[in-house]
């Protein structure tokens, strides 16, 4: 009984584009790849092999995944993302631009004035 050695297929681009985003992102936010395993439930060589493209994310771990990273699904698997969420980098910012949404037009602009007075 012979057995054939099985090839691993290269990392196609779009998994290399993945991992490259995964990397960054969790890089961004100063987690190790030790963290973002444990967050999502998979092992460090599994994040490894993310970051590297030799491997993606199955679909019952993007979700997990992009929630651990701060990011939508799209994003993850697309590198799009609404321009309000490219501007946004952290929690703490998103906090913001989700709560200055709520308010009216005319508050928006003292809450920008605001935050200018303090970078003074």
């Amino acid at each position: 009984m012979s057995t054939k050695p099985t090839k691993k297929k290269p990392p196609t681009q779009k998994a290399i584009a993945m991992g490259g985003r995964i990397r960054t992102q969790r890089e961004h936010l100063g987690f190790t790849q030790s963290q973002l395993a444990s967050m999502i439930g998979v092992s460090e060589n599994a994040i490894t092999q993310y970051e590297t493209g030799r491997s993606s994310p199955r679909r019952e771990r993007i979700g997990a995944l992009a929630q651990a990273l701060g990011k939508s699904i799209g994003w993850l698997l697309t590198g799009d993302e609404p321009e309000e969420e490219v501007k946004a980098q952290t929690e703490a910012e998103r906090d913001v631009l989700s709560a200055m949404r709520d308010l009216p037009p005319e508050q928006q602009d003292f809450i920008v004035k605001m935050i200018q007075g303090l970078k003074k």
